[in-house]
């Protein structure tokens, strides 16, 4: 490629809203790489998080249905939480969230990479992980707000509950598409599980 693309400088950064540890709101002036200013770019800052496609070892995906507040709605979701301890890595926190939220732990996991939720506001970096052989050994105790209701499905269901509309989170449909797609799970350098 001859023609390299530059990143934007910042210039300044102000943070305007703390509602920590959840998120924080600032704004950034940013140069171009032609020189111009912006002024008032704004950027959402929040935790870094982890989403666990859970194969169990015969194969059906374990997946929960509960209330999430920001489609203000039931759906269906994937285990997953915040990176909020301290010198954790994003698989440990993979690990500790599966056991929390469904009482399981997986023999083999697949790091699917890491992606940015929002192109130019920012926001929170999607840890996405590929648990599978993963049996109960406990109850879940997971200590979060929402009703959980653990659900059990072959891949051919959860692929129809995904057409009726019922996963409405896109880290969610992202971490099916990712995991049900060969040809992009090959693309990104990741065995199929």
């Amino acid at each position: 490629m001859t023609d390299e693309l530059k990143p934007w400088r910042v210039l300044e950064s102000r943070e305007l809203l703390d509602a920590s540890p959840w998120m924080r709101v600032g704004v950034d002036t940013v140069e171009l790489p032609d020189g111009r200013v912006v002024e008032n770019f704004y950027q959402l800052r929040q935790p870094a998080f982890v989403c666990i496609f859970p194969e169990m070892e015969d194969g059906r995906i374990l997946a929960m249905r509960q209330y999430r507040h920001g489609p203000k709605r039931v759906c269906l979701t994937f285990p997953g939480g915040h990176m909020d301890k301290p010198g954790e890595s994003a698989l440990e926190t993979a690990k500790r969230e599966l056991m929390e939220e469904t009482g399981c732990v997986a023999e083999r996991w697949t790091d699917l990479g890491a992606y940015t939720m929002y192109a130019n506001a920012g926001g929170a970096t999607s840890h996405m992980f590929h648990a599978t052989g993963c049996r109960r050994v406990a109850e879940p105790d997971s200590g979060d707000l929402e009703e959980t209701r653990i659900e059990l499905l072959t891949k051919p269901e959860l692929l129809a509950a995904a057409g009726r509309g019922e996963i409405a989170l896109m880290t969610q449909i992202t971490l099916l598409a990712m995991v049900t797609s060969p040809e992009l799970m090959a693309a990104i350098g990741k065995a199929a599980g």
